[in-house]
C-alpha cells in the first residue's frame, strides 16, 4: 500500500464522516422540511465525490488499496449511514402521516366553521330586546 492509496482511503473516510453529519442534520431538522432540500443536495454532492473516488480507487493497481483498519472504519461508517438512513425514512414517514392528519383535521374544522356560519340568518330583521 502506497501513500496515494492511503490518502485516498483517508479522504474517503472523511467524506463518509461528512455524510454522517449530514444525516444527523436531517434527523435533527426533520420537522423543518423547508431546509431538507438543501441538506439532501449537499448529501448528493458527497455521493458524487464518493463515486468519483471509487472510480479512481478501482483504477489503482493492486488489491490492497486500504489497510484492514481503514476498511473496518469504512465498513462501520457505511453501517452507521445505513442505520441513519433507515431512521430518516421512518421519521419522514411519521412526519408525512402527521401532516396528513393535520390537513384532514384542518379540512374538517373548515367544514364545521362553514356550517356554523351558514346557521346565522342571512336576511330578515333582528328583534331589539329593549323594545
Amino acid at each position: 500500500m502506497d501513500d496515494v492509496s492511503h490518502e485516498l482511503c483517508q479522504e474517503k473516510i472523511s467524506i463518509l464522516k461528512e455524510y454522517v453529519s449530514k444525516g444527523e442534520e436531517i434527523l435533527s431538522s426533520i420537522e423543518d422540511w423547508e431546509n431538507l432540500d438543501l441538506i439532501l443536495e449537499e448529501r448528493d454532492q458527497l455521493i458524487l465525490r464518493l463515486k468519483n473516488m471509487e472510480e479512481h480507487l478501482t483504477g489503482l493497481k493492486g488489491n490492497q488499496v486500504c489497510s484492514s483498519d481503514e476498511k473496518k472504519q469504512i465498513d462501520n461508517l457505511v453501517k452507521l449511514i445505513q442505520d441513519m438512513d433507515q431512521s430518516c425514512i421512518h421519521m419522514i414517514q411519521a412526519e408525512q402521516q402527521k401532516t396528513l392528519q393535520d390537513l384532514k383535521k384542518n379540512q374538517q374544522n373548515q367544514k364545521v366553521a362553514d356550517y356554523e356560519i351558514s346557521l346565522t340568518p342571512s336576511h330578515g330583521t333582528f328583534l331589539d330586546a329593549k323594545k
